[in-house]
């Protein structure tokens, strides 16, 4: 003869609180997923792509992690890496556009190189190397 199982409050209890575990565990990865992290590239590694000429790296990396958090602390100490990327980038487009024959274009790209220069602080002698490499402009 075979007893049956009574339902225990114990067993309700245990039911309710898996149904909450499962709730919160769902609940976190959506939050954590939401938040992300933002990477910055550090000081060392953004001196080497100057150093090396990369300077489309620095730009990669300026649209990677500082764009749109140009108020945070480590953007603002790196700042000048940053605007020499940023500088190679306008000199590229001006490049394009004086080979495309878009002078509106050009002078445009132009003038941003030019806001761009006191930016690039201690490396404003980078200009002449990014120069180097478009020689049209």
């Amino acid at each position: 003869m075979r007893r049956k199982k009574h339902f225990s409050i114990l067993n309700l209890l245990i039911i309710i609180l898996s149904i909450i575990l499962a709730i919160s565990i769902i609940i976190t990865i959506f939050i954590v997923r939401d938040t992300g992290s933002t990477y910055y590239a550090s000081e060392s590694s953004l001196y080497y792509s100057l150093s090396n000429q990369e300077y489309s790296s620095l730009t990669r990396r300026y649209y990677d992690g500082a764009a749109g958090n140009e108020e945070d602390s480590h953007v603002k100490k790196t700042a000048e890496y940053y605007a020499v990327g940023l500088y190679f980038e306008k000199a590229f487009f001006a490049n394009a556009c004086k080979k495309t024959g878009d002078p509106d274009a050009e002078k445009k790209y132009r003038q941003q190189m030019e806001e761009l220069e006191p930016q690039m602080g201690q490396f404003s002698a980078e200009k002449e190397q990014i120069l180097k490499i478009f020689p049209d402009l």
